[in-house]
Parts: structure tokens; sequence; C-alpha cells
């Protein structure tokens, strides 16, 4: 399992879009969360796991999620 997590400038939108992307390039997607940024009022921050079934699973994703506009910050954070 690897975990990725990205920061999303429009909150649900974001999230929404970034979920039809992976769904689209046909990622295993076993859990996402989002939760506000207590900080940063109207940013949130989201926790994606993928089942990894090749080593470069989370790279192909997090370049796919790097062409979205609104999603900044994204970086493997956990690779079982």
């Amino acid at each position: 399992m690897q975990t990725i997590y990205a920061r999303l400038e429009k909150g649900m939108d974001s999230f929404i879009r970034v979920s039809n992307t992976l769904r689209r390039k046909e990622f295993e997607v076993t859990g996402m969360n989002l939760q506000v940024v207590p900080s940063q009022p109207g940013r949130h921050e989201m926790h994606i796991q993928l089942q990894a079934t090749h080593p470069e699973t989370a790279d192909r994703a997090m370049r796919q999620l790097a062409k979205l506009i609104d999603v900044t910050g994204i970086q493997l954070i956990k690779e079982d």
C-alpha cells in the first residue's frame, strides 16, 4: 500500500477532480481522506491510499495529479 499526500485549493471540487482522474487512469484506490487545514481556511489536504501493484504505481499517480492546476504539494508519505 502506498499513501500520497496533496494540498487542494478548491476543496470538494478538487477532491472530485482527483478521484475522477485516478478512476479514469484505472488506479486501485483503497481509500481517500479530505481534511480542512486548520491554519489556512479554505485550504484542504488529502491522503490517498493506493494498492501497489508495481513499485512505480505512486510515481505514475503523482505525475497525473501534478497535471491538475488546483492540486499542489504532492508527495509520497508512506510505502508498505
